[in-house]
């Protein structure tokens, strides 16, 4: 029997979000995997009654909810004021449960489509966490994120390998050890603070893990990965999905079969693509970008207008 500490931290408006990803987690795991799932939340987070009711389905299965004050979190003092304060509850998840030897980290916006025996399993002693390189396209000058990416690695890190921190698989006494080289990582200029802090603190002290454990869809896959990452997931033998790159209800720009897998396990909970549409359009309506609220993922493709993926409207000339 294989026991595995899941840890997810969100917020309300990714409950939502967060209870799918469980479900796939439990549905596609082996009859003697055992899972404990550790969610870390700001105050007044909605969604545990949800999770509570997915998890009371699969025997064994435990959960952990804890309420994370604005005190505990030692990096309220900076400012990254933009940024959701739930982004860096991985970095201190270590100080809240001391008691864990291993735990494997997934963003809310992860579909896991296999087992994790095999990626718990992973030999990182020797190592703060593993993390997958981040599928930034570092060899397009003209993609932003690629640029970014690129020269943040160049400046730097050592290493010159850049990971994704949407899956991290956290060795709790390492990084109890390595964890007071983090606040020395808030001086740099950073875009993507809870990432971009993981990458310096700990360069050289992550191992390097296979693709299939954090894919992105819908991201032309680059030579820097060895072949065999690569053949895997185009295969689609993939374990982890993470839509960091597209929204999984986005029709349009998902490819068709990790639509419908996301759209399939999330009706199951009475979700539907048009539930998260709403949600995230709330939150965008919350952001202003000079006194104009930004809509989010509105194409023009031809004569057709595309909201999230949904046609909405067709122009006739």
């Amino acid at each position: 029997m294989s026991e595995i500490n899941i840890l997810y931290a969100f917020d309300t408006a990714f409950c939502d979000q967060a209870a799918v990803s469980i479900l796939s987690l439990l549905e596609n795991k082996r009859d003697d995997t055992v899972y404990h799932i550790f969610c870390m939340v700001p105050p007044h987070t909605h969604g545990q009654k949800v999770i509570l009711k997915i998890i009371q389905q699969y025997p064994g299965t435990k959960l952990t909810w804890r309420v994370i004050r604005h005190s505990e979190n030692p990096f309220r003092k900076y400012d990254f004021s933009r940024w959701s304060p739930v982004i860096f509850y991985r970095l201190f998840a270590h100080r809240i449960f001391p008691n864990t030897d291993k735990i494997l980290y997934l963003d809310s916006d992860t579909l896991v489509c296999d087992d994790l025996s095999e990626l718990y399993s992973v030999d990182i002693t020797n190592y703060v966490m593993g993390a997958v390189r981040d599928m930034a396209p570092t060899e397009n000058q003209h993609n932003p994120n690629g640029i970014y990416v690129a020269e943040f690695t160049q400046k730097y890190l050592k290493n010159d390998i850049y990971f994704n921190s949407g899956v991290l698989l956290i060795n709790v006494k390492k990084m109890t050890e390595y964890g007071h080289l983090i606040p020395g990582a808030t001086d740099i200029e950073l875009k993507y603070p809870d990432q971009d802090l993981l990458n310096v603190a700990f360069d050289g002290k992550i191992l390097s893990l296979p693709l299939r454990y954090n894919f992105g869809p819908g991201v032309k896959i680059s030579i820097k990965y060895p072949a065999q990452w690569q053949q895997d997931v185009l295969a689609g033998n993939y374990a982890i999905l993470h839509f960091y790159t597209v929204k999984p209800y986005d029709y349009t720009n998902t490819p068709h079969d990790v639509y419908s897998r996301f759209y399939n396990t999330a009706k199951k909970l009475n979700l539907y693509p048009e539930d998260f549409m709403k949600r995230d359009m709330q939150r965008y309506h919350r952001k202003k970008q000079s006194n104009k609220t930004v809509i989010p993922f509105v194409r023009v493709i031809g004569n057709t207008i595309t909201l999230f993926g949904i046609k909405i409207h067709h122009i006739r000339i």
